[in-house]
């Protein structure tokens, strides 16, 4: 459309306004006074705001890094929102602002707390910098309102960080205790199995179990070589005659025995019945007598045969081969020796038998061991953790009521709002006028749009008729004097309209009307 059209349109637009004057100044009148009206209940808006700085650095938190855990905020403004449109918090400042009006009903009591939290906004102004704005429709409100949330807020605050503080520290204590007392009865469980438990452990199996075979493996060779020793000696005194001489009086065989004799008795001074030596003395001392009978009876035997009396003469000894003695008394020797050591390798039988039993034993109770170990090394390391952890709560708890943890203070206190935010009277008085005169504008631009008249001679072409002049509007002297005397009509309406606007407009303003 270009802007030979546009003037065209502007032209019928002005003309059919004009045709329709006073209905136009009617119409302009009736809106201009509907937005007056509107802007008389229009609700004013009176907004104020303060500044809360959240604190959380102080003198202790170098000192109590790694001991005291300290509160902190990441998100303040969404911490501090989220705790401003608690229903809590909010029933609170409701109760205080509105008193025994809360209490009338509990749909009253929510709907003032609605009407707090609609009203409310936060925002972050910087690291650790809120700003709360709070909205009214009275200052005196919106100052009393913001007053009641700022106040509730920060004691809330506080006592909830005492609270949440004293509770994790009780919480954490009694954790401790209920540890402490698993780990007792850990302590108990194992003391009772070590008391029961007289195997010992594993290793020292292993190393007992080694020794006794080391032990039993020396015995067999022992054992094999008195074999050897006895073969030989046997083989010896087969060679060897029994006697070397008989004799009324051998002073060497009775030296011997009162040798051997003489020795026992020492022997048994010290040692008792059962001592390898005394055994082999108490031995030869037998076989010494034995062969010293065999050798008189022998000695009888042959003096009878050659005539002699065979009656053994008192006092006759028998004088023995000093080598066979010698021979069957190392043979004795040997033949205890063996069995003393068989004696032992058979003990050491038993013994490594009862090792292995034993080895079995620590290793059926080698899980149970490893059980009560494990749950005593667990409850142990939570328990000292859950030590640690009181002590950090017990700190955090401390330094909560001595205000040292995130303190929220007032950084610039909410004042009087003035002037009231957002539209106010004035604006709508302004804005009355030309919404009018817009809306009047915009309905002749709507009624020649829609209209379905041809007006202009190229709405023409479109149905293939050809137009051969054009005829504007004729003014003649009458019409001049009517537009005149019209003109002078719509001027004094317009002057009464805009005078009573005003009127009205000052009244309300000064409180003559409502």
């Amino acid at each position: 459309m270009d802007f030979a059209q546009l003037l065209q349109y502007a032209n019928v637009i002005f003309r059919e306004i004009w045709q329709r004057k006073f209905l136009a100044l009617t119409a302009f009148g009736l809106v201009s006074f509907l937005v007056l009206v509107v802007g008389m209940f229009w609700p004013a808006k009176y907004e104020t705001t303060a500044t809360i700085y959240a604190d959380n650095q102080n003198i202790l938190g170098p000192l109590l890094d790694k001991q005291a855990k300290q509160s902190k905020v990441d998100d303040r403004a969404k911490v501090v929102r989220e705790k401003l449109y608690s229903p809590r918090l909010l029933t609170q400042v409701a109760k205080k602002l509105y008193g025994a009006k809360t209490e009338e009903t509990p749909t009253a009591l929510a709907n003032y707390v609605s009407t707090i939290r609609a009203n409310i906004k936060v925002k972050s102004v910087g690291a650790g910098y809120i700003a709360i704005d709070y909205t009214a429709t009275n200052a005196n409100d919106a100052y009393e309102g913001l007053n009641a949330i700022i106040d509730t807020f920060i004691r809330t605050s506080s006592e909830e960080q005492r609270a949440e503080s004293r509770e994790a520290f009780l919480f954490i204590d009694n954790q401790v205790k209920q540890y402490k007392d698993q780990l007792v009865s850990a302590e108990e469980k194992l003391k009772q199995f070590a008391s029961k438990n007289f195997d010992g452990r594993d290793s020292d199996v292993s190393s007992s179990i080694q020794r006794l075979r080391s032990q039993i493996e020396e015995l067999k060779i022992s054992i094999d070589e008195d074999k050897i020793t006895l073969r030989s000696l046997q083989e010896q005194i087969l060679d060897e005659s029994e006697f070397a001489a008989t004799t009324k009086k051998v002073d060497a065989y009775s030296i011997r025995l009162q040798e051997l004799e003489s020795r026992l008795s020492n022997l048994l001074l010290t040692y008792t019945e059962d001592y390898p030596d005394v055994i082999t003395l108490r031995y030869q001392i037998a076989d010494l007598k034995r062969v010293i009978n065999e050798a008189a009876y022998e000695r009888a035997t042959d003096q009878q045969i050659d005539g002699e009396p065979t009656q053994i003469e008192e006092g006759s000894e028998v004088l023995l081969n000093p080598l066979y003695q010698e021979l069957r008394s190392r043979i004795s020797q040997v033949e205890t020796s063996m069995q003393a050591k068989q004696k032992r390798l058979s003990v050491f039988n038993d013994l490594l038998a009862n090792e292995f039993e034993r080895r079995q034993r620590v290793a059926e109770r080698g899980a149970e061991e490893s059980e009560l170990v494990r749950d005593y090394d667990v409850t142990k390391k939570i328990y000292e953790d859950m030590l640690e952890r009181k002590e950090k709560a017990r700190l955090s708890m401390t330094l909560n009521i001595e205000g040292q943890g995130v303190t929220y203070r007032i950084q610039e206190p909410p004042l009087p709002p003035l002037m009231p935010t957002g539209l106010r009277f004035i604006h709508f008085v302004i804005v009355g006028p030309f919404v009018a005169l817009l809306s009047i504008i915009g309905l002749a631009v709507a009624y020649v749009l829609l209209d379905p008249r041809i007006r202009f001679p190229s709405a023409l072409q479109a149905f293939d008729v050809r137009v051969l002049s054009v005829i504007p509007h004729v003014n003649t002297p009458l019409t001049k004097r009517l537009r005149r005397s019209d003109m002078v009509i719509c001027s004094l309406l317009a002057v009464a309209i805009f005078a009573a606007y005003v009127g009205v407009a000052l009244a309300f303003h000064f409180g003559v009307l409502l």
